[in-house]
């Protein structure tokens, strides 16, 4: 018997529930990561931190996939192409204004440069944000999620940046290979890759 899959590819009508899946792993999260760099510190996190899960979603709807846990407890986002086209360019704008923030603007561009200086040469896919909701974590929908997403990407460069030792563990356990670090943000960056 072959094994049971625990995901699903979602749809733009899941669109509500990986987007409460993504704030519930991150609204309590509140040390110094890419999320918190990202999200104005002004007022209203929870609304910012909204607004950037849905454009999160709604890219890798655009360019990538989303995938979720049967039971809707897990979510995963990649993106796979990073063209330009005007619906990407809308959806930036709509962040700006709804998470980041004009006075954070440069610092988030900045971030962004860096990050993108450490993009591997070669076609990759980027994994973009992974998540299960707080209650139900350390049970294995992670694992799952990430190892049954991972099949359908087989034999292409998958990256990933991520700034916790414990988030680092997790894809060093699951097959990724760190390939650099910098502590040059307010926060660790480790650079991973799995082929």
């Amino acid at each position: 018997m072959g094994k049971t899959k625990c995901m699903k590819k979602a749809t733009y009508q899941d669109r509500e529930k990986a987007v409460d899946i993504l704030c519930q792993a991150f609204i309590d999260v509140l040390i110094p990561n890419s999320i918190n760099f990202v999200v104005n510190k002004s007022r209203n996190r929870h609304k910012r931190l909204k607004a950037l899960m849905e454009f999160q979603f709604d890219l890798s709807m655009l360019d990538g996939n989303v995938f979720l846990s049967d039971d809707y407890k897990g979510c995963i986002l990649y993106l796979n192409k990073t063209e330009f086209s005007l619906k990407k360019l809308l959806l930036e704008i709509k962040l700006l204004f709804t998470c980041i923030g004009l006075s954070n603007m440069l610092k988030v561009l900045k971030r962004e440069k860096l990050l993108k200086s450490f993009h591997p040469k070669e076609n990759f896919v980027h994994l973009w944000l992974m998540a299960v909701i707080p209650n139900e974590q350390g049970k294995g929908i992670g694992t799952k999620l990430l190892n049954e997403s991972l099949q359908l990407y087989k034999g292409e460069l998958i990256y990933i940046e991520t700034t916790t030792a414990e988030n680092r563990a997790f894809y060093t356990q699951n097959g990724f290979i760190i390939f650099h670090e910098t502590f040059e943000l307010d926060y660790p960056l480790y650079f991973l890759k799995h082929v």
